[in-house]
C-alpha cells in the first residue's frame, strides 16, 4: 500500500491555476489571446473591475459594475455576468439598434432614381398596332398570361376576350369554382377537359343566368374522375346542347342530369364507365335523345336486367363500338340476338365479364354481325373452346380478347390454329374513352395544352 502520507513526487506536483502537471511540456496547448473589452464595456456604461489581486481573482470572469447614470434600457438588457457568446451578442444587437431604416419615401425615390426615365414624347408602337396584330400575338401567350393581359387596358381586355383565344382549354387536377367554369364558357370554349378536377360552388351565377350564347360553343367535354355535383352537372348541360363527345368516368349522375345531357342530339360518343345512378329512367331518355351515337360505353354501370332488356332494343343502329362489360348475369343470349338485330353494323364489341352467355350467343354474332372487327369476351367462363374457335372464320374478325378464360397450353393452341386472328392484345377496352395510350393531353385526337413559349 502507498503511504499517503509520503509526499508526492515531483512529476505530479501540478499548478493550482491550470491543474497540469508543472514538468510536463504544454503540446497542443490552445492558449487564447485576451479580447480587449474597453472600449465596448465603456459604450455600454460599465466600468471594468481591478485586475490586480490573488490567483484566484484571476481566474474569475471579468464582472462589469454597471454605474448609476446608466441607461435604464441598458440596465435592463445587461447581465451581471457575461460570457465570451454573450458579449459578442450585446455587441450585436447594439450595432442592429443603430442602424436607420429608410422611409418609403426613400426608397420610392431610390427606386425611381435606378431607372431611366421615359420622355412623355415618345411614340407608343404597340397602341398603332391593329387589334387582329395584337390577336395574332396574344395567340402564342398561354392562358394564365391572357388572365394577367385582360387587365392592362379597356383594349385589351376586349381582344383577349375574343373567343379565337379559348377555343382548348386544359384544367386538369385543378381546383375550379363555378364562376370561372362559367366565364370559360362564356367565352366560347370548344373543348374542355376537366379530368381529375375539383368543381366547387362559390355561389355567383351571373354568368349561368345571364347571356348563354358562348355555352353553344362546347362540343368535347371530358369531366372524368371529377367531383362536380349534380346541381353543377345540371347547370352545365342545360346551357351546353351541342356537344358531340362527352366522357363521365367514374362520376355520379342522376335521372334529371341523364335528362339533361340526353337532349343533345348531335351527341356522337359517350363514356358512362363505372358511372353511378344510372337507372332505367335515365337510359331511355339518353337513348331517346341521342340518336346518332356511334360509340357507347356503359361498362360496369350496374344496370339491372330490364335496363339491359330496353337497351338491346332500343339502341340506335348507327352505334359501331359498344361496351357492355360486368354486366354478368343480367345479359344472357336473348338480349345479344336483339342487341344484334339492334345493330347490324357494330364494328367493336366488348361482352367481357358476362357469365353467363353460351356459344348461342357465340352464333348470333356469328350470323348478323359481318363488319365485326374487334371482339372482347373475357372471363365469360361459359364460352367453350370449340366456340372460340369458330371466330376465326368470320370474314373481318381481327383482335379477340379471351383473359381469363383458359390456361396456358390451350391458348398456345388457340394461337396456332387461329392464325387470322390476334388473341389477347388489348387488356382494356378503349370505346369511347377520350384519352388512351400515351395520348394524355388530348381529347379522342384533339390537342387541349398550350405549347411552350
Amino acid at each position: 500500500m502507498v503511504n499517503s502520507g509520503t509526499k508526492r513526487s515531483s512529476r505530479h506536483i501540478t499548478s493550482s491555476k491550470e491543474n497540469i502537471p508543472l514538468n510536463r511540456k504544454r503540446f497542443n496547448t490552445r492558449v487564447r489571446p485576451k479580447k480587449q473589452y474597453e472600449v465596448p464595456v465603456q459604450e455600454l456604461g460599465c466600468d471594468l473591475l481591478s485586475e490586480s489581486g490573488s490567483s484566484e481573482e484571476e481566474n474569475l470572469e471579468i464582472t462589469p459594475c454597471v454605474p448609476s447614470e446608466a441607461n435604464e434600457s441598458l440596465l435592463l438588457k445587461a447581465p451581471r455576468v457575461l460570457q465570451n457568446s454573450q458579449r459578442d451578442n450585446i455587441l450585436v444587437d447594439l450595432a442592429l439598434q443603430t442602424i436607420k431604416r429608410p422611409s418609403k419615401r426613400d426608397v420610392s425615390q431610390h427606386d425611381t432614381a435606378s431607372y431611366p426615365e421615359i420622355p412623355h414624347n415618345d411614340t407608343d408602337f404597340f397602341s398603332s398596332l391593329s387589334d387582329e396584330m395584337i390577336l395574332r400575338i396574344f395567340h402564342w401567350l398561354p392562358k394564365f398570361t391572357l388572365a394577367k393581359c385582360a387587365r392592362v387596358c379597356r383594349r385589351w381586355n376586349c381582344v383577349v376576350g375574343d373567343r379565337s383565344l379559348w377555343k382548348r382549354i386544359d384544367l386538369a387536377n385543378r381546383r375550379v369554382t363555378s364562376s370561372c367554369l362559367g366565364l370559360l364558357l362564356h367565352r366560347g370554349v370548344q373543348v374542355l377537359r376537366l379530368t381529375k378536377t375539383e368543381v366547387t360552388e362559390d355561389g355567383f351565377d351571373g354568368y349561368w343566368k345571364g347571356d348563354k350564347t358562348g355555352f353553344q360553343y362546347l362540343q368535347y367535354l371530358d369531366l372524368s374522375l371529377s367531383s362536380a355535383s349534380t346541381r353543377i352537372m345540371g347547370h352545365l348541360f342545360t346551357s351546353c346542347q351541342n356537344l358531340k363527345k362527352l366522357s363521365l368516368e367514374l362520376c355520379t349522375i342522376d335521372d334529371n342530369v341523364a335528362t339533361l345531357f340526353g337532349q343533345n342530339p348531335n351527341l356522337q360518343v359517350l363514356n358512362l364507365s363505372m358511372c353511378e345512378g344510372l337507372s332505367t329512367t335515365g337510359l331511355a331518355a339518353i337513348l331517346g335523345g341521342c340518336r346518332r351515337l356511334t360509340s357507347l360505353n356503359l361498362a360496369w354501370t350496374g344496370l339491372r336486367r330490364q335496363s339491359v332488356a330496353y337497351l338491346s332494343v332500343c339502341l340506335p343502329s348507327s352505334v359501331r363500338k359498344l361496351n357492355l362489360s360486368g354486366c354478368r348475369e343480367n345479359i344472357t343470349d336473348e338480349e345479344v340476338l336483339q342487341l344484334v338485330r339492334a345493330c347490324p353494323g357494330l364494328m367493336e364489341l366488348d361482352l367481357s365479364d358476362s357469365t353467363v352467355i353460351t356459344e348461342q350467343s357465340i352464333s348470333h354474332i356469328m350470323s348478323h354481325l359481318d363488319k365485326l372487327q374487334y371482339l372482347a369476351l373475357s372471363r365469360c367462363y361459359r364460352l367453350p373452346v370449340t366456340s372460340i374457335r369458330e371466330l376465326s372464320c368470320h370474314p373481318s374478325l381481327a383482335e379477340v380478347e379471351v383473359f381469363g378464360m383458359f390456361r396456358d397450353g390451350t391458348m398456345e393452341r388457340l394461337k396456332n390454329e387461329m392464325r387470322n386472328v390476334e388473341l389477347n392484345r388489348y387488356p382494356f377496352s378503349s370505346v369511347a374513352r377520350p384519352t388512351t395510350g400515351i395520348r394524355m393531353t388530348s381529347l379522342w385526337g384533339l390537342r387541349v395544352r398550350d405549347n411552350a413559349v
